[in-house]
């Protein structure tokens, strides 16, 4: 049994080093696991993949083994430096959900080559020093009691992990196997990397029950009461960088606050998010499943899906899941399910764009014209790229306003303060798309809503910027990464038409929302009734529930975290 660690002695000694010493260490020093947990049944772990070597040393083909080992520890090392997070579900759907265009700008943001390097170094350190200490050691043999003793006391504490897995690669949902009492100890890097694929890959096969639940439903009536709906959802949006919420901000959204002040637009202060990753944000924003409804995810409709059968033409217009770029090179576990599969998309949309482009305001001439919409009751959705990142890109030159010499933030250095006046320049440019789509339907009855998939940290409070995905969570993550914006837009026709609804989203505007419910807002400005329609959980019906608890990232009460119960 001890063979293969006696001839792949200095792999097993860097599996060792890295799975139990140096990914532990950076756990705790990123807070990715800030309470305290046991890594020794790694151990066994490290054993297998040293069995494999030893069996494919046969065909020399062991280095297979030593390229795996270090992609797959030296990607956690990365995961944990970049994220704050060892490998998940989120993690690998960051991976997963990366195309070629995100991928290069993420790689040439800032800081981002450096921790790259810093991973690769830290990884191949590892390497030379498994090989130095097997020097040192050369003369002096560890017992082989205590090694094997060791090995079978992993194996056993293993074998519920690896139980787990099986579970989890076999489920049919995911809301199952992501609940604490069907995980496997995540106590090994490799682990870590399966359960999180795992989870992936069972959100592939949902789809299936997803069409077949889409096609079912059903509408009960509609009054087609607000004939134009528009959502704009954007992307990355910290509003603590915005005046509309902060008095201290720079100067980033100069016509929403013209807006404002004229009366068309209706600025709500207590919105969040269920997380801080577009793609299950989605997952719940598009879909009438809430927590709590004794159902599964798959087996609850989309809002969009609703709006056609209502009668609704249903446009939606993206920047980041255009179907053709998803069809060569985008494998989304949003836009390769709930968006671009064959049957979803054309049970949603009644039209949605192929190309996508580099900068929001060019997206605007694939938005269909003001009479166009007015020709029969309409839902346009227009998903922009917004701030995110690398937030240098996400605006052309002549939004250059901001530079890090206009900066004053105690939490940083001159490279973070250029990507503070880069992000701020990205919202100002935000603030144009925004205001000039809304510019275009001005005239008619029309309503709007806008809000973002999540925040975005940006030298707030600490010296960090990006978003998170440890273990931790504290007020602070909470306030940037998990708050969002949530705006009204109403225009004259609209408010002299439909009086009672403009009221309506007058009075609601500091009732707290979470992202989850906005699928039941929809229907209440549309005039929808179905099945699936909950008033309690539509902000603007006056039955609302202001005491629902607001889960964020699946088991944190937000007003709890906040002190607010």
């Amino acid at each position: 049994m001890l063979l293969p660690i006696r001839e792949e002695k200095v792999l097993f000694t860097f599996l060792l080093l890295m799975a139990c010493i140096v990914i532990p260490i950076l756990c705790y020093a990123t807070g990715a696991f800030p309470k305290p947990f046991v890594f020794a049944p790694a151990i066994f772990d490290c054993y297998l993949l040293t069995l494999l070597a030893f069996w494919l040393k046969r065909v020399r083909l062991s280095w297979l083994v030593w390229i795996v080992s270090i992609l797959l520890l030296g990607g956690e090392v990365f995961s944990l430096l970049c994220y704050q997070s060892p490998y998940s579900m989120t993690v690998l759907q960051l991976l997963l959900e990366t195309n070629k265009r995100e991928a290069s700008e993420f790689l040439s943001g800032h800081g981002v080559a450096g921790l790259l390097a810093l991973s690769t170094a830290i990884t191949f350190a590892t390497v030379f020093v498994a090989w130095s200490l097997l020097r040192l050691l050369r003369k002096k043999k560890l017992p082989k009691a205590l090694l094997l003793f060791l090995l079978l006391l992993s194996a056993s504490c293993q074998g519920y992990s690896y139980y787990r897995l099986y579970q989890a690669y076999t489920a049919d949902v995911t809301t199952t196997i992501a609940e604490n009492k069907y995980m496997p100890l995540r106590n090994s890097p490799f682990i870590r990397f399966l359960y999180g694929h795992a989870l992936n890959v069972v959100s592939t096969k949902e789809l299936g029950k997803l069409v077949q639940t889409v096609r079912a439903s059903d509408v009960d009536s509609c009054s087609y009461r607000s004939p134009i709906i528009l959502l704009l959802i954007g992307e990355s949006y910290n509003k603590y960088h915005s005046p509309l919420y902060n008095p201290e901000a720079r100067q980033t959204t100069p016509n929403l606050c013209r807006m404002k002040e004229e009366g068309n637009l209706v600025v709500y202060d207590d919105a969040v998010t269920p997380y801080n990753v577009t793609s299950k944000t989605f997952r719940h924003m598009f879909s009438t499943y809430y927590p709590g409804c004794g159902r599964e995810w798959v087996d609850c409709t989309l809002f969009p899906a609703i709006f056609r059968k209502a009668g609704y033409r249903v446009w939606f217009i993206t920047n980041q899941f255009a179907g053709e770029e998803n069809n060569k090179d985008h494998h989304d576990h949003a836009g390769g399910t709930i968006f671009n599969q064959r049957d979803l998309r054309r049970l949603q949309f009644s039209h949605m764009n192929i190309e996508a482009s580099r900068y929001d305001m060019e997206l605007l001439s694939q938005v269909p014209p003001a009479d166009s919409l007015a020709a029969q009751p309409s839902l346009l959705i227009f998903h922009m790229i917004g701030q995110h990142e690398d937030f240098c890109e996400r605006y052309p030159a002549s939004f250059n306003h901001f530079t890090a010499d206009s900066i004053q933030n105690p939490f940083t250095d001159e490279r973070g303060r250029r990507i503070v006046a880069d992000y701020d320049n990205a919202t100002l440019y935000n603030d144009a798309v925004v205001s000039e789509l809304l510019k275009r339907y001005a005239s008619q009855d029309a309503v709007a809503i806008y809000l973002s998939d999540h925040g975005e940290e940006i030298y707030d409070w600490r010296n960090s910027c990006y978003r998170t995905n440890s273990d931790m969570m504290t007020p602070e993550i909470a306030r940037y990464q998990y708050e969002i914006p949530l705006l009204f837009y109403v225009t004259d026709c609209f408010k002299s038409r439909h009086p009672e609804l403009y009221n309506e989203i007058q009075a609601a505007q500091h009732k707290p929302f979470i992202a989850t419910m906005l699928p039941f807002a929809l229907f209440h400005l549309a005039g929808i009734s179905h099945a699936d329609y909950k008033p309690s959980l539509d902000i603007l019906s006056p039955d609302y529930d202001e005491r629902r608890p607001r889960m964020i990232r699946d088991d944190v009460d937000y007003d709890e975290l906040m002190g607010r119960r």
